[in-house]
């Protein structure tokens, strides 16, 4: 094998990768003028969609799927900085898993933009402050984020598009383990770590504070704390790392929403988010359920809010699967709506299937 041919051969490919590149850019460049001629979104979540999917099916390998999807994630935010820049507030401060979630949906191409709570996160968006917002609003051991339905219920931006993030837990300390009297950390982990600090840490004090890189502050300040927080929180802080991956769930994930204040089209397979309020009345719910069966529609998660309004009455959220326009989701709405004291679609956007 003559490894300097080889490497000759790599350096001719990386100078043609990059002459692509820029002429792709400079394509998004052209792209990005026609939609501000045209006032129309720089993201376009049906088209990232369907981008991502045919080069999925082009791939023939070596290079796996995974770090196929993560290189043009930052080919495509590179793309869309030269379109316009593009805000997207979240949940901070920096190092929260909101900003991780903003990153790696995003790229390093938009501006990311901490709000000091979620309600501020819709506001920003709602304002026009920022062009879009990323919002938790399930996870798998914890269950819905109340603050981001609440905020849907009242707020006029859209649900535009969905994101998983796999949620990793760490212990971070300049302590040992056995010394650690108090943690710090958002509610949420404290939450997807319950038999984890039973079995190692039961006699510690667990002390909620309103994010993971805040709980990374104030450990710094103790011998005998720990915080746990996510890995990102590490760039942010000195603090060591002395337990990898304590989840109860090895299979914790967070789904975010990313809201905006655009009407998606349709991509071909999409969800739809729904919220809705009923009647007072015996059966109301079983029968405002009865429209989906009848159009054969799948309803991916169904949680209950009480409503702010009055007291024991309760608003509805619902995925389902298909878009606004489809047809029999259409019929399913219209019917389900006759029957509400309130009915609102919160938005349709392409599904994540979780790999």
């Amino acid at each position: 094998m003559d490894i300097e041919k080889l490497r000759t051969e790599i350096d001719s490919i990386d100078s043609e990768i990059i002459r692509l590149l820029n002429q792709r850019c400079e394509l998004g460049r052209r792209i990005g003028a026609w939609k501000h001629e045209n006032n129309l979104p720089i993201y376009v979540p049906e088209r990232e969609r369907q981008l991502l999917d045919r080069l999925t099916a082009a791939n023939p390998g070596p290079l796996d799927r995974d770090s196929l999807l993560a290189i043009y994630r930052e080919i495509m935010s590179a793309a869309i900085k030269l379109e316009r820049p593009v805000s997207v507030a979240y949940m901070g401060p920096q190092g929260t898993f909101s900003h991780l979630a903003v990153l790696e949906k995003f790229g390093r191409g938009v501006n990311a933009q901490p709000e000091s709570a979620i309600s501020d996160v819709f506001r920003a968006v709602e304002s026009g402050r920022a062009d879009y917002g990323m919002v938790p609003v399930e996870n798998t051991t914890e269950g819905v984020v109340n603050p981001t339905l609440d905020s849907l219920v009242s707020s006029n931006v859209k649900a535009v598009a969905e994101f998983n993030l796999p949620i990793h837990l760490f212990l971070y300390s300049a302590g040992p383990l056995e010394e650690i009297r108090c943690i710090y950390s958002h509610p949420q982990p404290f939450g997807q770590c319950r038999e984890y600090l039973q079995a190692n840490l039961r006699h510690a004090t667990l002390i909620e504070v309103t994010s993971t890189t805040r709980a990374m502050e104030l450990a710094e300040r103790e011998s005998d704390a720990a915080a746990i927080a996510g890995a990102m929180a590490h760039e942010h802080s000195d603090l060591p790392c002395i337990a990898e991956n304590i989840e109860d769930n090895s299979r914790n994930i967070t789904r975010f929403l990313v809201i905006g204040r655009q009407e998606n089209k349709p991509s071909g397979d999409d969800k739809t988010s729904l919220c809705f309020a009923l009647h007072d009345r015996a059966g109301a719910l079983y029968d405002a359920l009865r429209p989906f069966r009848n159009h054969n529609i799948s309803m991916t998660m169904i949680e209950s809010r009480p409503l702010k309004s009055g007291n024991w009455e309760y608003c509805f959220f619902a995925d389902i699967l298909g878009h606004k326009e489809d047809p029999e989701v259409a019929a399913a709405c219209s019917e389900l709506k006759q029957d509400c004291a309130m009915f609102k679609v919160l938005g349709s956007y392409p599904r994540v299937i979780q790999q």
